[in-house]
């Protein structure tokens, strides 16, 4: 998190100030939260930190869509069937929480919103970059959920390896395709000799 944070601090790409804080937030978050889970009595102060870091990817992947004209359409079959997975996610895990049902349920509910939030945020035909951060934010739910299966239901075989390797490939495409958006809408656009504008 800290080699990322400092690859977008000193990224030879401009992003404006209002955009980078909250993506910076997310990894600083995204830090603190790595920390406490390595301790498991500070699992739910772990878990709220990652949650505030969702929250910050969610504020940064909103400006982009707000921003980005026109504004992306809804995609209301995707919509509904995130949420039946994520429902039915819950169901599952529920039995098994006990005392941390609420926040685990809250945190499963924001980093939907946070998948929501890139699946909405950009035109993927047009802009590739987009990719990058739906693959990351999905890879990001992944290993959330398996660290959630792994604590509350079953060890999972080999759960460590792949919940550090989806997470880390998560943040990294977050911030890859973050970057490589604004690298692209930096572009400056030329002319051709028909007069058509490319990029």
């Amino acid at each position: 998190m800290l080699l990322l944070i400092v690859y977008v601090l000193y990224a030879p790409v401009k992003i404006p100030r209002d955009y980078r804080i909250p993506l910076l937030l997310a990894l600083f978050f995204s830090s603190v939260g790595d920390d406490l889970l390595l301790f498991s009595s500070l699992f739910l102060p772990g878990l709220g930190s990652f949650l505030l870091a969702h929250v910050m990817y969610i504020i940064f992947f909103l400006k982009i869509r707000y921003n980005n004209p026109p504004v992306p359409y809804c995609k209301y079959p995707l919509i509904f069937l995130h949420a039946a997975i994520i429902i039915f996610f819950i169901l599952y895990l529920a039995p098994h929480l006990g005392n941390l049902a609420v926040p685990v349920i809250i945190y499963a509910l924001t980093i939907s919103v946070m998948v929501q939030s890139v699946l909405h945020a950009f035109h993927f035909r047009r802009q590739p970059a987009a990719w990058y951060c739906l693959i990351g934010a999905l890879l990001f739910m992944l290993s959330d959920s398996l660290i959630a299966v792994s604590r509350f239901a079953h060890p999972l075989w080999g759960g460590d390896i792949l919940i550090m390797l989806t997470y880390g490939i998560a943040q990294w495409g977050l911030v890859n395709g973050s970057t490589a958006y604004f690298a692209g809408k930096n572009r400056p656009l030329q002319v051709s000799p028909e007069g058509l504008i490319a990029p």
